[in-house]
């Protein structure tokens, strides 16, 4: 299994690169390598999904976890995409497509990060007052 899981990081790392390599030399275009990382971010959602469904069976108390992992981030998620508005083109005056869903990114993107931040600090308060 450890092999197998080798294989294929470094099978996807390749193709990733190659992709790249490809896009800079002009032998595809550029929307070619966001659909590709449009499949490749819908593989890994599907996947990340598949494997805490398969450890909930085997293990319910850190399915519980993921959960409320899971939960939280569509919470935090929906409290972005909420507190943004729509933008307009100042020349035009006409509503910007995906202009609301960016904003809500970004406000998601500052939250998480906080949060992942102020983690870290805690965590090594916690681990310098341990030793």
């Amino acid at each position: 299994m450890e092999n197998t899981l080798k294989i294929g990081k470094y099978s996807l790392i390749g193709i990733v690169w190659l992709f790249i390599i490809l896009t800079l030399t002009g032998s595809i275009d550029e929307m070619t390598l966001i659909q590709f990382s449009l499949v490749l971010c819908y593989a890994i959602a599907i996947i990340t999904i598949g494997f805490a469904i398969f450890n909930f069976a085997e293990n319910p108390r850190s399915g519980i976890k993921f959960i409320i992992s899971f939960l939280s981030l569509g919470l935090i998620i929906f409290i972005g995409y909420s507190a943004s508005t729509d933008s307009f083109d100042p020349e035009t005056g006409e509503l910007i497509a995906g202009s609301k869903f960016t904003e809500g990114g970004i406000y998601t993107f500052y939250t998480v990060t906080i949060i992942a931040v102020t983690l870290i600090f805690l965590s090594e308060i916690k681990r310098l007052f341990k030793l």
